[in-house]
């Protein structure tokens, strides 16, 4: 498999005029939009437990006063109210569905950093074996605006959660190669149209309904 990923991003960088940029910016989009059924449908599947969730907020806030003295009973009947509703907190098929992703991600993330060489350039990135501050800013301005665009139950939250996700990208991009982050920068671009659409068909159901 990563001798493939590597054949085609060698052809795809002969079809470009040898720019490996264009080519791995084209090899990143397309499987990552090849995967956008599986992620929309857990990207909803997730909204909708995280929507029923809020709205289930008061009647789990009454159940910890009514077991407030019997803890033991609060398990249970939390799970008996998750059950109703078909939610849960931890939803295992978003979770499996994500981390079925992560090998075909890795798999790509190999095959780039095999192919890279010092002296490919690329728009302005020098080399895209190295480091580019610029890039980086890309990256976390992406996923900034990403993190912002996700539903969240508070103000509060949803800084937070914007401010975690962005200083955990900058640590771990900050020192990845041009090329890789090349890689991260086109899938978080496919990712924040995905976020972007979702949140317009909610809202114009929304609408609607």
């Amino acid at each position: 498999m990563n001798d493939m990923i590597i054949g085609l991003l060698a052809s795809l960088t002969h079809g470009f005029g040898g720019s490996l940029g264009w080519a791995i910016i084209t090899l990143s989009l397309g499987i990552r939009i090849a995967l956008l059924p599986l992620t929309i449908r857990l990207a909803r599947r997730a909204r909708r437990n995280q929507e029923i969730m809020r709205a289930l907020q008061p009647e789990i806030e009454q159940l910890k006063k009514q077991f407030e003295k019997k803890p033991e009973h609060l398990f249970g009947e939390m799970s008996k109210l998750y059950k109703k509703h078909d939610c849960s907190p931890f939803d295992l098929l978003t979770l499996v569905g994500s981390f079925i992703q992560l090998p075909i991600f890795w798999i790509l993330y190999s095959s780039i950093k095999s192919s890279l060489s010092a002296n490919s350039a690329f728009l302005w990135i020098r080399s895209l074996v190295s480091p580019d501050f610029y890039l980086t800013l890309l990256i976390l301005t992406l996923t900034g605006f990403a993190a912002y665009l996700m539903p969240s139950t508070s103000g509060q939250m949803k800084s937070t959660l914007i401010v975690i996700q962005v200083v955990v990208t900058f640590f771990i991009v900050w020192k990845l190669a041009g090329g890789l982050g090349l890689y991260w920068a086109s899938s978080s671009l496919v990712g924040l149209f995905q976020t972007l659409w979702l949140r317009h068909r909610y809202d114009t159901g929304s609408r609607v309904a």
